[in-house]
């Protein structure tokens, strides 16, 4: 008999274990603090308390006991869903003095001594658990140290740039993300998430998928880490003490915004906030409902040249083979309209006779022969570079070039780099000529034109950069004839610090591998696809205050990024006037890394001025070879990226990005200005506005925290601005806010109350500037959130609205006051709220 009960005592345990183990952290929680009120309960009811309450615990103490003691009497009595069923009720600490071994062992979640299991290749597993936060953050800790001790400068654990040219088929490691994988591209929709399983999931991304070697494979790089502008702001100042800043302005385009101790900021504690605003991972509208190329897009028309496009090729598109130069032979052109090329007639260069004297000679002729000679390292190089620009013997420093080949990469890389590959690199430069028979004209300010040259011609003119033979686009001077277009010589890539002790520079190292890989795709295979570079010029501007367009559908995503969740779409590029921004210099931020990973883009400084504020630069085409980790001090190049977007019948890659500058804010009041909000306005107008495009053909906007970081501007105006600006061009909006998951959950939250209050753009423009006036304007005032106070009008309007709709009802049944008309007392909606 005692077997038995022995027995079934066990059974009880192994059911109560088997349930405890079941039971959510927050259930265990209530059952301790259940097990502390009974046994408070417990020494009330048997008097067994030898101190008297008065003597420990304070009045207030006594009556929360009391309370908390008739709370749990009540459950016992109810037998409440959050009580101990009678069958399972756990022992008494009086009644087992091992209840807290036992509790320990119903919770593995937190115990931290246990061993590991083994799964089945040997390796310990750790169990999932939902309370050991703290030893996650630990865990990860303790492996961004490990890895930053095994990424040093002499060696990295991610395949080389140079050793696997002949092997580029590694295998891809890294979990399934719920987008598709940015390694390879491919069709989005297809693996598109269902609103269920990903909408409000609290689960992080998966880890990016990287192309490493085999040394690399146990360390997966982490997503793109955002910075604080201030590092970025530093880095500039380090170039401008070292006398290496160019005169292209290297702003921060998409930093994040205001910190919390911002004095003024529209992000304010008063606005109410959904507690899942933290762990969204998207908001809005599903991104699968947007309009994607080239889904939406209708067929092309036979690719002509014509006054307002130069296609330097003949326009007969084969798969897999490059397009042939139009026309077959070099024509020179030498003037103020069209690039002056290097391999140009014209292009002439002062050199030392045998007598001493000076003379002229082709500098086409003197490039050939100074690189045609073996170049086995850096300084060779450098004097090879130099040969040809020497009025820039004391003013370029080659350091940074330097360091790269003796630190950042080991010997046998550098062997390989300067015995394979430079060769290959000097073979594409110069062959210019043959490739890009004709000047290319420039993109000067108010013209709308568009120029379309196939990738191996790019590939060429970026040659040439690398070896920094454009003429007359070194000098700096504010009336030099291109110093109001962007520099494209490498020189300033090449560059180090002046103060030695700083060593390799980090940020350049890491986009010379960039450059360096791109070579490397393009010796591997030539690409056969064309690229389209489009200035456009808006001479007539919407009545912004007179719109009567609504708002479009918002998509709002927290982990995506612009160039891989919003493939298809028209993708933002937050950029400098002057195009490409610190590319070349030491910026990385969103510009600047977009170029880095498409180094085609690097061209159009080329031949681009600086942007006035009507204008913007759309490029179509271009095809991403390098893959990425992190941002600004934190970028890393790791590893090829395999594009298989597919091509238009121009040949071009269905990419499409937009470059827009935004404007500086120094004070956040300064950007509510009608003059500024209006130009930002016109600016985002200019780049989504497609005339005689249908609405149905029309791709969304995948964008994001535009015109923010270093350069002053606030997310959630910027984000109400896109959004106004989109729906003027009827454009539905990706917004990827990197990170932000308040700042997705506000903006999808504002976007769906102003569109269910039938708000249009042109009411919206007034409550901006009413913002401005009523709370802005006030010296002494506390301070209102933007967002709050657009709730604010819209309640207060559905208020007054109610209030006159009850006086009319009580005036029809002759309450109404005498003399007076209900509907006067409300305030009209297009004069008091807008």
């Amino acid at each position: 008999m005692s077997h038995q009960s022995e027995e079934e005592s066990g059974k009880k345990r192994l059911r109560q274990t088997s349930l405890e183990d079941c039971f959510s952290s927050v259930i265990k929680r209530q059952r301790r603090l259940q097990e502390a009120e009974e046994s408070i309960l417990d020494d009330i009811e048997t008097s067994e308390m030898n101190v008297k309450p008065s003597e420990v615990f304070s009045e207030k103490q006594r009556m929360m006991r009391e309370q908390m003691a008739a709370a749990a009497e009540r459950r016992r009595e109810s037998q409440s869903p959050y009580s101990t069923p009678p069958h399972d009720e756990p022992p008494s600490p009086e009644s087992d003095p091992n209840i807290d071994a036992k509790l320990n062992e119903s919770c593995p979640t937190t115990s931290h001594n246990q061993p590991k299991p083994k799964g089945s290749d040997g390796l310990n597993v750790d169990k999932p658990s939902t309370s050991t936060t703290g030893n996650k953050l630990k865990d990860t800790a303790n492996s961004s140290s490990s890895y930053r001790k095994s990424t040093g400068n002499g060696s990295r654990n991610f395949e080389s740039v140079f050793s696997y040219l002949e092997d580029s088929d590694n295998d891809d490691i890294g979990g399934s993300s719920s987008y598709p994988s940015n390694r390879t591209r491919s069709g989005a929709k297809d693996s598109i998430p269902s609103p269920a399983s990903v909408r409000d999931s609290p689960k992080k991304p998966s880890p990016r998928k990287v192309n490493l070697s085999p040394v690399s494979k146990n360390t997966l790089q982490k997503k793109p880490k955002i910075v604080d502008s201030k590092d970025e702001e530093d880095s500039i100042e380090d170039e401008k003490d070292d006398g290496n800043i160019s005169p292209t302005l290297e702003y921060n385009s998409s930093m994040p915004l205001f910190t919390d101790s911002e004095p003024q900021s529209s992000q304010d504690v008063d606005v109410s906030t959904n507690k899942d605003a933290e762990r969204i991972v998207w908001r809005g509208v599903n991104i699968s409902e947007m309009n994607r190329a080239p889904d939406c897009r209708t067929p092309l028309p036979q690719l002509k040249p014509n006054n307002e496009h130069t296609v330097l090729f003949r326009p007969y598109i084969r798969t897999g083979t490059p397009p042939r130069p139009y026309p077959d032979g070099y024509r020179d052109t030498w003037d103020t309209n069209h690039v002056r090329m290097p391999c140009s007639l014209e292009n002439l260069y002062p050199v030392d006779g045998k007598n001493g004297e000076k003379t002229v000679q082709s500098r086409w002729e003197l490039i050939e022969q100074t690189l045609l000679c073996p170049i086995t390292n850096s300084l060779e190089l450098e004097e090879a570079i130099l040969t040809y620009n020497a009025r820039y013997c004391t003013k370029w420093n080659f350091s940074g070039l330097h360091h790269f080949f003796t630190e950042a990469v080991d010997l046998n890389e550098t062997q390989h780099f300067f015995s394979y590959l430079l060769p290959k690199i000097v073979k594409l430069a110069l062959m210019l000529p043959k490739i890009c028979t004709q000047a290319i004209p420039l993109l000067r300010q108010q013209q709308t034109h568009t120029i379309t040259l196939t990738q191996l011609q790019l590939a060429s003119l970026l040659a040439n950069a690398f070896f920094c033979t454009f003429p007359r686009r070194n000098a700096q001077q504010k009336k030099s004839e291109y110093s109001r277009f962007p520099d494209i010589n490498f020189n300033r890539l090449f560059e180090g610090s002046q103060r030695k002790s700083l060593g390799v520079n980090q940020r350049k190292a890491e986009k010379l591998r960039c450059i360096i890989n791109y070579f490397r795709r393009i010796d591997l295979q030539v690409p056969a696809g064309t690229v389209s570079f489009t200035r456009k010029a808006l001479d007539t501007m919407p009545r912004w205050e007179k719109s009567s367009n609504t708002l479009t559908k918002v998509h709002g995503n927290v982990t995506g990024m612009i160039e891989d969740e919003g493939e298809g779409m028209l993708q933002m590029d937050f950029a400098n006037m002057y195009i490409g921004g610190g590319a070349l210099g030491n910026g990385l931020v969103q510009e600047e890394i977009r170029f880095m990973i498409c180094p085609e883009l690097i061209v159009s400084r080329l031949f681009t001025e600086v942007l006035d504020p009507n204008e913007c630069l759309v490029i179509k085409g271009v095809e991403r070879f390098n893959d990425y980790t992190g941002y600004a001090n934190t970028f890393q190049w790791t590893g090829d990226f395999q594009d298989n977007i597919p091509r238009d019948s121009w040949g071009r890659k269905e990419t499409e990005i937009v470059a827009l500058d935004a404007l500086v804010f120094r004070n956040f009041s300064d950007q509510f200005k009608p003059q500024l909000l209006r130009r930002e306005l016109n600016k985002a107008f200019c780049g989504f506005y497609e005339n005689g495009t249908p609405v149905a053909n029309l791709t969304a906007i995948a964008t994001g925290n535009w015109g923010c970081g270093a350069f002053g501007g606030d997310a959630r105006l910027k984000g109400l601005l896109q959004m106004m600006a989109a729906a003027e061009c009827h454009r539905d909006v990706a917004y990827f806010t990197f990170g932000d998951a308040k700042l997705c959950f506000e903006l999808c939250k504002m976007n769906e109350f102003l569109v269910s209050q039938g708000v249009t753009v042109g009411d919206l423009w007034l409550v901006l500037q009413r913002y401005r006036e009523e709370v802005l304007s006030k010296t002494k005032r506390n301070f209102a959130n933007l967002y709050t106070f657009i709730y604010q009008v819209y309640n207060d309007f559905e208020s007054s609205t109610d209030n006159e709709e009850d006086e009319e009802e009580e005036k029809e049944a002759g309450k109404g006051v005498d003399g007076e008309d209900a509907a006067s007392a409300s305030p009209d909606y297009r004069i008091d709220t807008p």
